[in-house]
């Protein structure tokens, strides 16, 4: 009487080949998202900084219709159409992810989902944005 014996399933180095090439998979993979991540973070700060232009301008265009002088708010995110999400006034603390502060009377700030915070400067006299510096 013969016995067959089955063979089936994978080997140990089958499987080890199979756990290296997903390992390197994965190690080019990652970098790539956090890059997107980050890159999609920056594009939605500079949308809003844009409509924070946007709204200085049309405050300092109602200042000229009404008084006849151009003036600039003291705080830009008083009189966006819409704050925000994540705007939690002046002068708190930025410790949550997606927060936005206004500083001081001269800082616009926010704190990333990767916990890194940068700040624009705002000068209400001119009512000129400064570019984005880490802080």
């Amino acid at each position: 009487m013969k016995i067959r014996i089955l063979n089936e399933g994978f080997s140990l180095v089958e499987l080890i080949i199979v756990m290296v090439l997903i390992g390197i998979l994965a190690a080019v993979a990652v970098p790539k998202m956090g890059n997107t991540i980050s890159s999609g973070e920056e594009a939605s700060e500079n949308a809003i900084i844009s409509a924070l232009e946007s709204a200085v301008e049309m405050y300092a265009m109602d200042q000229v219709v009404a008084n006849s002088s151009r003036s600039y708010p003291y705080n830009p995110f008083e009189y966006m159409e819409k704050t925000p999400q994540g705007y939690t006034g002046e002068n708190s603390a930025l410790d949550e992810d997606g927060e936005w502060t206004f500083e001081n009377g001269q800082w616009i700030a926010h704190q990333r989902n990767d916990n890194s915070r940068y700040k624009w400067s705002y000068d209400s006299s001119t009512g000129q944005f400064v570019d984005r510096v880490v802080y």
